[in-house]
């Protein structure tokens, strides 16, 4: 086929190697290619996460710092600006609202008012079409919110204000926030309007908002510890002012506030890519070993007529070059879309701006290295191995009569099918063929093994983010909860939610929010810890369920006494059972005991007082600010219809509703948040068991060409065709078999420690470990099926082979 002058002998050899066996030439340039695209893809989607991120985020200005509180006057704001190490601050209003969605449900909101959108200097909001800015009686939604509402600029949305009252807004444009958590992520719909618009939505002028930069000279590298000292003195100022401080939230210098989100998402990729190269090089290895092994006699011949070992060498290395080439020729070209693709749903499930494909040489470079040099580098053992016999050795090769087992595990593995009575003779020839080649079968299972082991942890870390988070929401034992705007006496509101049909039970609790400080100096409140949420529940109360590692719950006859959670013990390590703990609540001072510590998750820096003494000791006796409802029924629908029911009531008798959360609808959207993540390793899992199979597929294919001698033995004394290609369908469902059960064994390490960084990582603690025999029995399945698939062609070849064709086959 390739007998032309102008090519060398040793280049025919290597293109007929290549076209000689198409099945095997494109099973090794498929695994390269595999770990190729999966390389370029991650490093590529990195570069371009990594720039269109940081130009996203850096053109908003964000804000070193924000601090939300009960409303107030422009003349705080200029306090905070006037703070020592404050380059600039500016206030905001958000009002919290419901809209009614296209398809008439209703969604919480926030509506956002902005006092002068000409001089945005701090988390600068970016007109993308419409009218800019917003006008009287106009809003502005943010675009992550379009696709939530499914309405579209020209059109009107209805809102429901805090007191009762429907009002319709025209959206006259879409903008972009970048310092927005997504709509996506927060489960809030966001509009933008101006300050003259508050009135039409039952809202005073004023802020409750200040986003504050700080200097230069104030930071320290990424540490947020700087920018919280400065924080902690605007939230005195504001204090001062008269006005209660809920939060102060602190970004860590230059860096997206989901950037730890997405580092996470981007380490996933780096070892779906890595994983995916070592597997496809494995692959490599095993087809070059045995290509050296069918052509013993060719090597034998060469070096007979003078070929060096040298020669014979660069003569493999450049077949494998080969290989490498055409498989950078197929995955580099992909790997470069599908980076674009990654990059642009990341940026739309994240809201930041997609930059599109970008060929860093970078990428190239180590595409290269991938397909080319390490392929290289890893075929020199087996080619130098391989290149090593001698004419002699060569000459008497036969095949087959070499592969006879004579080790401990051969003999051990005839006496065991030997004892096995009930299989047919094809069968316990498959069993014994399974073990032939023990470092070909080593090289096949570590990549069905590794694959299986992927596969069977990620549904051990799915059902390990579920533990969590049902462990989590178990802390809820109310299915609707209500926060009004202002302190409301207990009685009226629980006579109130009572009175509507469904519900069960209500429980009205105090709530504010302060800051622990170390001692009752003045001064330590310039050291205070970050803010904590101080709930006062009746110390009876059913609706939640803290778990308490340390001490005990609050008893009937506690006055000054708190409970705290481990997320305030994060920045507060005095506080112990038994210390005292001075909590600072506006301009009071409140002394209290520790006599508990419960486990926090996924529920924020909380302290529990008992709801009596409390809401004494901050002169609000009788007083709440939320409400927690118990429904009759179990239905989500129903329940999101209570809810929607309770809020309408409340509302008409004058209780200003500030937000109602439905349990199980957080729970689905954290759900949802977390399944992003499992998308992701699913998809590594898929990836690397298709490298697995392809490794499977090569192995039996070259196990074919290997006994064809025998297969013509098998022909001559009357096996059938469907019996010679049971053989290879059982030998292969051997080897997925046992490369499962090898992926179980260790699936739980693997599974504990995927976890343990994935809760790191994601919740900054450890997930609530669960093992997913689901996982293991899925994987069984699915290793079965692959590897009857990865036998079909190569058994069909053995069984299409006659004896004519065995008689002449070298």
């Amino acid at each position: 086929m390739f007998d032309y002058p102008f090519i060398s002998p040793r280049w025919r050899k290597v293109l007929a190697d290549l076209w000689g066996n198409k099945l095997r030439t494109l099973l090794v340039v498929m695994s390269i290619a595999v770990g190729v695209f999966a390389v370029g893809m991650v490093y590529s989607s990195y570069l371009m996460f990594a720039r269109d991120l940081d130009i996203s985020w850096r053109s908003a200005a964000p804000a070193s710092a924000s601090l939300y509180a009960d409303p107030f006057d422009q003349e705080l704001v200029d306090s905070v600006r006037s703070l020592r190490g404050v380059k600039e601050a500016e206030g905001r209003r958000n009002v919290d609202l419901r809209v009614r969605t296209a398809s008439g449900e209703w969604r919480q909101m926030y509506l956002t008012a902005i006092p002068d959108y000409s001089k945005q200097k701090v988390n600068i909001i970016k007109s993308q079409s419409g009218a800019w800015p917003p006008g009287d009686g106009d809003v502005l939604l943010e675009r992550s919110s379009i696709s939530e509402l499914g309405l579209q600029q020209g059109e009107s949305i209805e809102v429901e204000t805090a007191d009762g009252h429907k009002r319709r807004l025209k959206i006259t444009g879409v903008v972009y926030d970048p310092s927005q958590i997504p709509s996506f992520f927060s489960g809030r719909c966001y509009g933008y309007i101006n300050m003259d618009t508050l009135a039409k939505v039952d809202e005073e002028r004023k802020l409750d908002q200040v986003n504050f930069v700080v200097e230069p000279w104030v930071l320290k590298g990424k540490e947020t510890a700087p920018i919280e000292a400065v924080g902690r003195r605007a939230w005195s100022k504001l204090e001062e002012g008269d006005t209660t401080v809920f939060w102060l939230q602190a970004n860590k210098p230059g860096e997206h506030q989901l950037q730890s989100l997405i580092d996470a998402l981007v380490m996933l990729l780096t070892v779906l890519g890595v994983l995916s190269l070592l597997l496809g090089t494995f692959l490599l290895v095993n087809t070059v070993s045995a290509i050296l092994t069918q052509q013993v006699r060719q090597i034998g011949i060469m070096k007979a007529i003078g070929a060096r070992r040298g020669q014979i060498l660069r003569l493999y290395l450049c077949l494998v070059g080969f290989y490498g080439v055409l498989a950078l020729l197929i995955a580099a070209p992909l790997g470069a879309l599908a980076a674009s693709a990654v990059t642009g749903f990341i940026a739309q499930v994240f809201n930041f701006n997609s930059g599109g494909v970008e060929l860093s040489p970078r990428v190239l470079l180590l595409e290269v290295t991938a397909a080319i040099v390490v392929p290289l580098f890893a075929a020199i053992l087996p080619i130098w191995s391989g290149t090593g016999v001698t004419v002699r050795e060569a000459v008497s090769d036969y095949g087959i009569g070499n592969l006879t087992g004579k080790s401990r595990l051969d003999k051990w593995i005839e006496r065991i099918v030997e004892r096995i009575k009930f299989l047919s003779r094809p069968v316990l020839l498959s069993l014994r063929n399974t073990f032939r080649r023990k470092g070909r079968l080593v090289l096949t299972l570590l990549t069905l093994t590794v694959a299986g082991t992927v596969f069977m942890a990620v549904f051990s870390v799915r059902a390990s983010l579920y533990s969590t988070l049902d462990d989590a929401l178990d802390y809820f034992h109310y299915d609707i909860a209500v926060g009004f705007t202002q302190n409301y006496r207990s009685a009226r509101i629980d006579h109130e939610i009572l009175r509507v049909p469904g519900v069960k039970a209500a429980e009205s609790w105090g709530f504010t929010s302060g800051r622990v400080l170390k001692d009752e100096r003045k001064e330590s409140e310039d050291e205070a810890s970050k803010n904590v949420f101080i709930l006062a529940p009746p110390v009876t109360t059913r609706m939640i369920q803290p778990k308490i590692i340390k001490g005990r719950w609050l008893l009937s006859e506690d006055e000054s006494a708190l409970v705290v959670n481990t997320e305030t013990l994060k920045d507060n390590p005095q506080l112990k059972v038994g210390n005292q703990a001075v909590l600072k609540i506006g301009h009071r001072r409140l002394k209290l005991t520790v006599v508990g510590i419960a486990k926090s998750t996924l529920t924020g820096p909380i302290v529990y007082a008992p709801y009596p003494w409390f809401t004494a000791a901050v002169q609000e006796a009788g007083g709440a600010r939320s409400v927690q409802i118990v429904a009759q029924s179990d239905d989500p629908r129903e329940q999101t219809e209570l809810a929607r029911k309770i809020e309408e009531h409340v509302k008409k008798n004058n209780l200003r509703v500030q937000n109602v959360d439905i349990t199980w609808e957080q729970k689905q959207r954290i759900r949802s948040q977390f399944d992003i993540l499992i998308v992701f390793l699913l998809i590594m899992a898929v990836l690397l068991a298709f490298v697995g199979a392809l490794g499977l597929m090569g192995t039996m294919g070259i196990n074919v060409l290997e006994r064809t001698r025998e297969i013509g033995i098998m022909r001559a004394i009357g096996a059938s065709s469907l019996a010679i290609a049971k053989i290879f369908v059982v030998e292969a469902l051997c080897i997925g078999v046992l490369s499962w059960l090898l992926g179980v064994m260790l699936a739980l390490p693997i599974a504990a420690l995927l976890s343990y960084q994935v809760g790191m990582m994601f919740l900054e603690s450890p997930l609530a470990f669960s093992f997913s025999f689901l996982g293991v029995a899925i994987w069984l399945v699915l290793s079965a099926l692959l590897s009857v698939a990865a036998s079909l062609l190569p058994a069909r070849n053995a069984a299409k082979l006659s004896v004519r064709e065995v008689l002449g086959y070298e």
